[in-house]
C-alpha cells in the first residue's frame, strides 16, 4: 500500500470531520424510549409469528413518534 501525504490526510479528515458534525442529530430520552419500545414490540410479534407491521389500527397508532 502506498503512504499517503499528510497534507491530503489532513484534508480529509477536516472533510469527514465536518460531515460528522453536520449529520449529527439530537435524541431526545422519550424519543429513545419510543424507539426502544418498538423494536421490543417488533421483536415479540416476530417471535409469535405475527406479521410487522402490525395491521391493526389500535397498535400503528402506539407506534407514531409524533
Amino acid at each position: 500500500m502506498t503512504h499517503t501525504p499528510n497534507h491530503v490526510r489532513e484534508y480529509l479528515a477536516e472533510i469527514g470531520r465536518r460531515g460528522g458534525e453536520k449529520s449529527r442529530r439530537d435524541l431526545f430520552s422519550s424519543h429513545a424510549k419510543k424507539m426502544v419500545a418498538i423494536r421490543e414490540m417488533k421483536r415479540a410479534a416476530l417471535k409469535a409469528g405475527k406479521p410487522w407491521p402490525p395491521r391493526d389500527r389500535k397498535t400503528l397508532k402506539l407506534l407514531k413518534l409524533t
